[in-house]
């Protein structure tokens, strides 16, 4: 299985390459700053901007992002921000271990589904859960 990896503070993330549209340089987001969503142009389309550090440590990242992971959820499109460029590695699937549901429920790091764990042990990667962060981009009722 082919995962698009980066850093995303101390944490170490990554998307199934099959859930990824494209990876764009950061455009113009618009956003209020106060919550982690904002919203950006891509091929003629909206997308649904997730400020993901934001989100998961209360704050934006001090360093701004360099490119946009445009990724899927069913017909919707949607960003994560990140820093670098995101790099392409290969994950046999029995390296791929499901986080326990308790664990996804209690943390907001629960937005990942498995973790795999790269490079002799010295790499933990967590794997994003597309349906979880989409939710999240989902306005709620009393919006």
């Amino acid at each position: 299985m082919k995962i698009l990896h980066f850093p995303l503070g101390p944490l170490q993330l990554g998307f199934p390459l099959t859930q990824v549209q494209k990876v764009i340089p950061y455009p113009t987001v618009f956003s209020s700053g106060q919550k982690p969503i904002g919203l950006a142009h891509f091929e003629q389309q909206e997308v649904i901007v997730l400020d993901l550090h934001q989100y998961l440590f209360g704050q934006p990242s001090v360093a701004a992002p360099t490119h946009l992971i445009i990724a899927r959820n069913g017909q919707e499109l949607y960003g994560i921000p990140c820093g670098v460029i995101p790099a392409l590695v290969d994950v046999a699937p029995d390296q791929l271990q499901p986080l326990p549901p308790t664990y996804r429920q209690a943390d907001t790091l629960g937005l990942a589904s498995h973790v795999v764990r790269l490079h002799n042990d010295t790499l933990t990667l967590f794997l994003l859960d597309s349906q979880r962060l989409a939710s999240l981009c989902t306005p709620s009722p009393a919006l």
